[in-house]
């Protein structure tokens, strides 16, 4: 695929660097203040981010299945459940005109802001945090006066995209109107189809449901679910049914869990035909109730706790994502743009995130932070690098029999400042060279 003339992937490695080389945007490559090397010129890389022909969905669960391959190289993960998570965030926007927004309720802060729902499908493969799949939703689609929340007049305001049928970006768009739950189902499908490994799907409150779990162990029975609940729902136990606030109100000693400072209830019985095993717990004698239920019965509290808390891998990942990698900053009002930067930004999290693997002790800013320096680093060398082929070239004239390769191979491999041109050690030939 190519657009006037360079490959389709020479665009998007420029574009997938931006963030570490301190570039806002590809307008800003082109503000004439930028030292940025450009293949093309800037409508050729806006054109690559308007493809409707790309399916960015695939190009993200490509790198995802990549990057487990790769990741099996390095640790022995810490822990071995392998678990999916899913859940959403705010996408907040400047312009009511961007194509799709809508007024949406931040839960957050507590206010109406104009933008997206982001729902998430998140990867933790025993050791580290990987998106693997996402869409885009607005609110407000059933209000009468205001659709989407939006005048009549903001709404006709909004960019307007011709699709062609039968095109990825077609469905991309109508996701926009689809329920979160029925996309969370479809989004496990797609990762059960590629054979990632899942022993965990877990939810927060918003998502957990019986209808949900029933859904999921349909996909695959194999899976268990973990998620924290907030139905009263009605729990039969030998026979008899019993309601969430019934049993929190029962008499008896509760259990304790003291690492986790967490006083608890446990129960084993079926909700509208599940087996789950419930978990009624509070902090203090004084503290709110929580309920957490899976379907795997054997789980102990402790190791219940201990599977949910990863979680909140999703949380790190959106407040990463946003003050790092750009997440939600695109505004665009083209709704194929939105999705195409959107699954760049995640592309990138992989990419710091095979990085972490290796390094194996940095947090993802830290890492962000060394690889803009790295960039800076490999720009001057690149410079020390010409000098330095110039002087050979020179010898060569000078000096007969002068092995040009072999000098220029010692420069790379016994000096620091020029490593970044070797490739991985190969067994075969330990002093390969970049091209």
């Amino acid at each position: 695929m190519k657009q006037s003339g360079v490959p389709f992937w020479e665009l998007i490695k420029l574009i997938l660097a931006l963030p570490f080389m301190d570039v806002e945007s590809i307008g800003s490559v082109f503000d004439g203040k930028s030292t940025v090397d450009v293949k093309a010129q800037k409508d050729t890389y806006y054109r690559a981010l308007t493809n409707q022909k790309m399916d960015w969905r695939n190009l993200l669960l490509l790198f995802v299945k990549r990057y487990l391959s790769l990741d099996r190289d390095f640790t022995t993960p810490e822990d071995d459940h392998k678990c999916l998570i899913f859940d959403d965030t705010d996408i907040g926007k400047r312009g009511k005109k961007i194509e799709g927004l809508s007024k949406t309720f931040d839960h957050v802060n507590h206010r109406f802001i104009f933008g997206f729902k982001l729902l998430v499908a998140g990867y933790w493969n025993g050791s580290v945090f990987i998106p693997v799949d996402f869409s885009f939703h607005r609110e407000n689609k059933d209000n009468k006066k205001n659709k989407y929340g939006l005048t009549g007049k903001q709404r006709k305001q909004q960019k307007k995209t011709k699709r062609g049928k039968g095109l990825p970006v077609v469905k991309r768009f109508r996701e926009l109107n689809s329920k979160k739950t029925g996309m969370l189902v479809d989004m496990f499908k797609r990762i059960n189809q590629r054979k990632i490994e899942v022993d965990y799907i877990l939810t927060d409150s918003w998502f957990t449901s019986i209808s949900l779990i029933n859904k999921l162990l349909k996909v695959n029975k194999k899976v268990h679910v973990i998620g924290m609940y907030k139905y009263n729902s009605k729990l039969s136990i030998d026979g008899k049914e019993h309601s969430i606030k019934q049993l929190r109100k029962r008499k008896g000693k509760m259990s304790r869990q003291r690492s986790l400072k967490l006083y608890y209830f446990q129960y084993v019985g079926e909700i509208d035909g599940v087996k789950v095993k419930v978990f009624l717990s509070k902090r203090g004698v004084n503290g709110a109730w929580h309920t957490i239920i899976t379907t795997n019965t054997k789980l102990s509290f402790k190791k219940t706790m201990e599977i949910y808390s990863i979680r909140w891998t999703i949380e790190v990942f959106f407040k990463e994502a946003k003050q790092l990698l750009g997440l939600g900053k695109c505004q665009s009002t083209n709704f194929d743009v939105q999705v195409a930067q959107t699954t760049l930004t995640m592309v990138r999290y992989l990419l710091i995130s095979l990085r972490h693997r290796m390094e194996a002790y940095q947090t993802i800013g830290g890492i962000f932070k060394d690889i803009k320096q790295d960039y800076l680093e490999h720009k001057l060398n690149e410079r020390l690098l010409l000098a330095i082929v110039d002087i050979l070239e020179v010898l060569d004239l000078l000096v007969k029999d002068i092995d040009i390769n072999s000098i220029a191979r010692r420069l790379v491999l016994y000096n620091e400042s020029l490593s970044f041109l070797t490739y991985p050690p190969d067994p075969a030939n330990n002093s390969k060279l970049a091209a």
